[in-house]
């Protein structure tokens, strides 16, 4: 019997189409295998668990990526000529309306397209010839021990892999699961290299990492095991009979040959890393390395602080005005009743527009609540305050999003947004900006301008020439205003505590 053993990126591939080298038939092309009785799958509990984990933040990520499209074709604009402009239009305008109709569509199916990927995974995890392997105490044992010993995962520093330490184990034990002989095979199949293979060199990654080849050996299973990296590859190059049965050996061609230009264009990729990396410049695979370095910066760290420091006085302002009124509650409460009218009389005497409503009928609690009613219509708005304060949300990091929302005692809504997207290239810029929206409208803004540099070689293998990447911040007069407009809200509160106050002092409260 022959018997795969798939990490949970490969899973994944088949449900979001984050990878070309996975069709949308991948998932069925599975099962048919399956069908045919020749191949079984071993599925440790943790990687279903992972799966379903990941399904929901891959299935956002799509939805925010088509959103970054959207917001980039908005941004792009032309040469301002009547022929040019027109053609320019005539171009535009249909994509614009195609993006706009994907985010709608994306934002209406959102979490049918959640639910539909987990039944899928769900009913694969349940479909014939599928093993599935629940972790017993013994397993989490070894996981922790491996932990203790630094062994692969946990060979990598400050690195938490408790997922990949469980199908490590889970593997290694494999005997104590299934009853596999020394006539079969098993395929562990993952583009996860970091942590199970080798090394990072394009040689290396094809070898499992040394500390599980010894525990493979020490179980005897060595003989029986193979280490992959190409799913589609190894279901051509190790299962040909088996899918040749299955009559799906055409359809894995087809995907197998876009694996391989995959494969090419990943370790294109990845030589040029190389180049960038060793004149010192960041990778430009991904965009994590520079919003890790925005995010650490002094002037962002500054941006964070301010609001920190801003929401939090903010909201310890409405506490503490909450907190004044509940005092004036108790307070009224406590004032003897005599006194209170007298108050109530001389304050009507003096201030003949804006009253307290008293009938000499009304009964003490009557006069009380008369008191209370004055403060709720002219001087203190408790459900707008409470209101505002649930409103109230805001980042403690930096992110491209929106860091800070709230709608304020004039139904006013404020929005502090990081918007744009980096799509690193050699030689080339992007900016990320710091918005700052009341009702929509932006009132301020800051920019994060990123330079990527470039490095070229010449024949012989020397730098030919070249730039630095570089960082510019210009975020100081959105910091201000963001201060400023929370300052102004913060007033507003404080000014109902302070009225509040007065009247204590007519009412000698």
């Amino acid at each position: 019997m022959k018997y795969l053993f798939l990490d949970t990126n490969i899973y994944i591939d088949m449900i979001v189409s984050r990878n070309s080298s996975h069709s949308a038939d991948s998932y069925e092309l599975l099962k048919m295998l399956l069908d045919h009785d020749q191949v079984k799958i071993l599925v440790p509990a943790i990687i279903e668990t992972e799966i379903k984990r990941h399904i929901a933040s891959e299935v956002k990520n799509v939805g925010k990526l088509v959103q970054e499209a959207r917001n980039s074709i908005n941004k792009v604009y032309w040469i301002n000529h009547v022929e040019e402009i027109r053609i320019y239009n005539e171009k535009i305008g249909p994509l614009k309306q195609t993006l706009g109709s994907m985010v709608d569509e994306f934002g209406r199916n959102e979490e049918r397209y959640k639910n539909d990927a987990i039944q899928k995974i769900t009913g694969l995890m349940q479909y014939r010839n599928v093993i599935r392997l629940e972790e017993n105490s013994d397993l989490l044992l070894n996981v922790q021990k491996r932990k203790l010993y630094k062994l692969c995962p946990f060979h990598i520093e400050d690195k938490e892999s408790w997922a990949d330490a469980m199908i490590i184990e889970t593997l290694i034990n494999i005997r104590d699961f299934v009853n596999i002989t020394d006539k079969d095979q098993i395929y562990f199949i993952t583009r996860n290299h970091k942590d199970f293979s080798k090394g990072n060199s394009q040689t290396e990654r094809t070898i499992i990492h040394p500390h599980i080849e010894e525990q493979l050996s020490q179980k005897n299973l060595l003989p029986i095991f193979n280490y992959r990296s190409l799913y589609t590859k190894t279901l051509i190059e190790d299962f040909a009979v088996e899918v040749t049965e299955a009559n799906i050996y055409q359809q894995l061609m087809e995907e197998a040959e876009e694996e391989r230009r995959a494969m090419i264009d990943s370790a294109r990729d990845e030589w040029h890393a190389m180049e960038r990396e060793s004149a010192g410049l960041s990778s430009l695979s991904s965009d994590d390395a520079y919003i890790e370095r925005i995010a650490e910066s002094n002037e962002v760290e500054v941006l964070i602080s301010t609001i920190e420091s801003s929401i939090s006085s903010l909201d310890a302002e409405i506490e503490n005005t909450f907190d004044e009124y509940s005092q004036f509650e108790s307070d009224l409460s406590a004032k003897p009743i005599e006194d209170l009218i007298e108050r109530i009389l001389a304050y009507n005497t003096q201030s003949p527009f804006l009253q307290i409503s008293y009938k000499s009928t009304f009964s003490e609690e009557e006069v009380r609540d008369a008191v209370l009613e004055f403060v709720n219509d002219h001087l203190f708005r408790f459900e707008e305050l409470e209101s505002f304060l649930d409103s109230i949300k805001s980042k403690d990091y930096f992110e491209i999003n929106e860091l800070v929302s709230f709608r304020d005692l004039d139904d006013n809504i404020i929005r502090l947004s990081v918007i744009g997207q980096l799509d690193p290239r050699d030689d080339d810029t992007d900016s990320l900006w710091v918005e700052l929206y009341k009702n929509g409208e932006r009132i301020s803004y800051g920019e994060i301008e990123i330079y990527y540099g470039y490095i070229n070689f010449d024949e012989d293998g020397g730098a030919a020439d070249g730039s630095d990447e570089s960082i510019s911040y210009r975020l100081g007069r959105v910091i201000d205003d963001i201060e400023k407009v929370v300052e102004e809200r913060k007033d507003s509160v404080s000014l109902m505590k302070d009225d509040l106050n007065k009247l204590r002092t007519i009412l000698d409260i």
